[in-house]
């Protein structure tokens, strides 16, 4: 299914590794107590991409290691840095009377966020799903959607759809990410 996608990446100079194996995606989840979606690990396996701006999950150096978990961190760390600055969304309810209720709760949120997991630089997938997770672009509070899916999100990285023609309809609903593109 992927083989398409990593020939569309490769025209554009992605160098890839092998594909990971099922007990290398199981040590990887492991040591990172992280969950890869279905559609992630079946992309892993095809084949791994390794080219600057990728993750080499493969690569368990410790400067490799501290760079995949300061991208794990860095949307974390982004809300609590800037918490004060996050607006308070509706579904969340009514808005506390103080600053200190309203980022309270919204470090509760964040802490029960599903985690999202580092593609591309800073694109993320979410692991709320086995499958079909929307991809987001973070940077600091500047938080959008960059693709219905995996598949999806390639085609618009490497400029083969526009960013103006994702379906914004087919994207599923991510508990608390979601809520800030709203």
């Amino acid at each position: 299914m992927y083989k398409k996608i990593i020939d569309m990446l490769m025209e554009n100079q992605v160098i890839f590794e092998v594909g990971l194996d099922a007990s290398e995606i199981g040590a990887i989840e492991s040591y990172y107590c992280i969950q890869f979606p279905d559609d992630l690990k079946e992309f892993f396996k095809c084949g791994l991409p390794v080219s600057e701006g990728f993750y080499n999950w493969r690569d368990f150096s410790e400067k490799n290691v501290n760079k995949i978990k300061s991208a794990l961190m860095a949307p974390i760390l982004n809300i609590r840095e800037n918490i004060d600055d996050l607006e308070w969304f509706k579904n969340w309810g009514a808005i506390p009377d103080n600053k200190e209720q309203k980022n309270s709760i919204i470090i509760q949120k964040l802490e029960t966020a599903p985690i999202l997991i580092p593609l591309f630089k800073h694109r993320y997938i979410s692991s709320q799903f086995k499958k079909d997770n929307p991809i987001f672009s973070i940077y600091d509070l500047d938080i959008i959607y960059y693709g219905e899916n995996l598949e999806q999100y390639f085609l618009v990285e490497f400029k083969y759809k526009k960013h103006s023609e994702i379906t914004y309809q087919k994207i599923k609903r991510v508990t608390f990410w979601s809520d800030l593109l709203e």
